[in-house]
């Protein structure tokens, strides 16, 4: 009788555990879906905010800026899209690595130009680039 109840509770503690790692998985699989980049920030040499609105330019080279900046726009997601002639550009956020390579994000309206391929985002994402701008662009 006690070898039936514990071969049941091992039974259910690994169906358990099984579950719990197909959920881990799930989750892992959603999240990176439709990510428009991956940026390591230890690779970052420094940032460079261009608003048209605001009219100004500024270069962030403060590691710990530089971290808050990769980590939102590591959060950005966006289907691709075709080239959007209609909007005027309006912000520039440009990422340099240590290696000399760039990356260039380009906001017009609800569409995001990143390197030259579009990218339809959502007004949550539009505004994650806007806060970036207002708070680092000063």
């Amino acid at each position: 009788m006690m070898r039936r109840k514990k071969r049941g509770n091992k039974s259910r503690i690994v169906i358990i555990l099984f579950f719990i790692v197909l959920l881990f998985l799930g989750v892992n699989l959603i999240s990176s879906r439709n990510k428009i980049v991956d940026i390591n920030p230890k690779d970052v040499d420094y940032v460079e905010i261009i608003g048209f609105k605001t009219g100004n330019m500024k270069t962030i080279n403060d590691k710990r800026s530089v971290e808050k900046i990769v980590k939102n726009l590591n959060k950005l997601r966006g289907k691709q899209a075709n080239k959007d002639t209609n909007a005027e550009i309006t912000n520039y956020i440009n990422v340099y690595f240590t290696s000399g390579n760039k990356i260039s994000f380009v906001k017009t309206g609800l569409t995001l130009r990143v390197n030259n391929i579009y990218y339809n985002i959502s007004s949550r994402n539009s505004r994650i680039i806007e806060n970036i701008i207002e708070d680092f662009g000063r």
